[in-house]
């Protein structure tokens, strides 16, 4: 059975114009929460699309959001890093497409734990996100009309190695608050398990829990690992269940497991 897809965005925009609109209109109820699903799904199809203008439009809306939540926070610094990933991609497919040397547009991107931003005040945010959204609409016209093949339809394997000396209990969440979950696995010492996920999932999140001890969590940066590992598959993704914090947990970038010799 194929696992439920999840993340801060269940599927690739149809449309990301008018998911981009709805995300506005979110913000105006005061729902940020939706926003952020309805701004990665504007990403997913931006980058189907490889539509550049479109993500860049996604970072100036992005930063309407408050986040006074910290799950929000979470949620919106990690969609600031997927989308500056993505650019970074799109820019370097089109500098092969042009045979000219490509010029990293984000030299400096850290993980998402590190990132900072420049508070700007929420009246001209407002107008930012309104010349937003009207530059979107107009621009809606000259999209690329093929859409290609992007990493949505393709898999990787997350593989988790218990490395804590303990026998201890795995799920798979389907979201932040892991009130549904979509896997679970008993492993004892030295023991792991895989499980395949859409490359494109932002962050996958699962629950690890040792006898006597509070449940912590283990946020996996799914999308961030397939890049890095080159954008290929197959790719088997490893990360260590020692990795996991309390909850709600700091990102871990899983790496290849041809980089660990598991």
């Amino acid at each position: 059975m194929r696992r439920k897809r999840y993340g801060l965005s269940p599927a690739v925009a149809p449309n990301p114009d008018r998911e981009l609109a709805d995300a506005r209109a979110c913000i105006d109820r005061g729902d940020e929460a939706a926003a952020l699903k309805r701004l990665d799904r504007a990403r997913r199809g931006y980058l189907k699309k490889r539509d550049p203008a479109g993500l860049e439009h996604l970072l100036v809306l992005a930063d309407v959001l408050q986040a006074d939540h910290e799950r929000v926070r979470i949620g919106r610094d990690n969609l600031y890093y997927a989308i500056k990933q993505n650019l970074r991609q799109e820019s370097r497919r089109q500098a092969q497409e042009q045979r000219v040397p490509w010029h990293d547009p984000y030299p400096d991107l850290q993980a998402p734990s590190e990132h900072t931003r420049i508070a700007v005040t929420r009246g001209v945010k407002f107008w930012i996100a309104v010349a937003v959204v009207l530059a979107v609409a107009l621009s809606g016209a000259i999209v690329l009309a093929v859409a290609l093949s992007s990493s949505s339809e393709t898999e990787v394997t997350v593989r988790l190695v218990n490395d804590t000396g303990a026998a201890v209990k795995v799920r798979g969440c389907d979201d932040q608050s892991c009130t549904t979950t979509w896997m679970h696995a008993d492993l004892d010492p030295g023991l792991r398990t895989e499980r395949n996920v859409p490359a494109d999932d932002l962050v996958d999140e699962f629950r690890v829990k040792q006898p006597g001890q509070a449940e912590s969590c283990l946020p996996l940066l799914v999308h961030d690992g397939y890049l890095s590992a080159g954008g290929f598959t197959p790719v088997t993704l490893v990360a260590r269940l020692s990795q996991a914090t309390p909850c709600p947990g700091s990102t871990v970038r899983p790496t290849p497991a041809r980089e660990q010799g598991l």
